[in-house]
């Protein structure tokens, strides 16, 4: 059976050519930000036979994860909802609303519709969807966002509904017993709810984020092989549930 859905949001770097028409800096600005924002080459990590919604533009464009009103968004405040006008201490982008509806219309509605397109379908075979709403972060990211430190190397995100205690415990307990340090809820909160199901719910549906330290995965060869192998037992156990 599969019925574990991997929702990948921020690991593309592309970039579509309009963006060009309201950004604000130079292109090599905006490549090294756009390399140290992105969670970089997470999606590797997965099974391979997994399934997985991947966002295939990056998070500067058009940030899937978030709210489309940015009166409901917190991050909004910081110059980075659905898109990004602010880096950590400058203006980047000045949209117009035609530029956001375009991007809303054509990117950002169109990757929800197919998330839950994908969870429906599941449901619908299965009675039961886990979605796994996967990224990474670096401690340099979140001591810019939020001044944090001493972050983990894994962060839970977890929801008051639809992450049941079962599989949160599963989750943290697995990480751990590969020698990790797991947060829940901090630096980073919450799950991805797909739109469908955002203001209902369906016991039928459970979901969880993972965020990884970059430094787990990125700085050498065995800790890279050492977490793809720990995410791989992760699945299989949690498909054999």
């Amino acid at each position: 059976m599969s019925f574990i859905i991997f929702h990948v949001p921020h690991s593309s770097l592309k970039i579509p050519s309009i963006y060009w028409n309201i950004c604000l800096k130079d292109k090599k600005y905006i490549e090294k930000l756009n390399l140290f924002m992105s969670d970089y080459i997470v999606d590797r990590l997965l099974p391979e036979r997994s399934k997985r919604i991947v966002f295939k533009y990056s998070r500067l464009f058009c940030d899937v994860e978030r709210f489309k009103d940015d009166n409901k968004e917190k991050m909004a405040e910081k110059g980075m909802g659905i898109i990004y006008t602010k880096d950590f201490e400058n203006t980047i982008t000045i949209p117009n609303n035609k530029y956001k509806n375009i991007v809303i219309k054509s990117y950002y509605d169109k990757h929800h519709n197919k998330l839950d397109k994908k969870v429906t379908d599941v449901l619908n075979k299965y009675d039961k969807c886990i979605l796994i709403d996967f990224h990474s972060y670096s401690d340099e990211m979140t001591k810019k966002l939020f001044n944090s430190a001493n972050n983990p190397d894994i962060c839970i995100g977890t929801d008051s509904f639809y992450t049941s205690k079962k599989l949160k415990e599963f989750t943290i307990n697995h990480f751990k017993k590969y020698g990790y340090t797991v947060y829940e809820n901090s630096p980073y909160s919450g799950t991805m709810i797909p739109n469908k199901y955002f203001n209902k719910k369906d016991n039928r549906l459970s979901s969880i984020m993972i965020e990884i330290n970059k430094r787990v995965y990125l700085n050498d060869r065995d800790d890279y092989l050492k977490l793809k192998d720990c995410i791989e037992d992760y699945y299989n156990k949690l498909l054999s549930q």
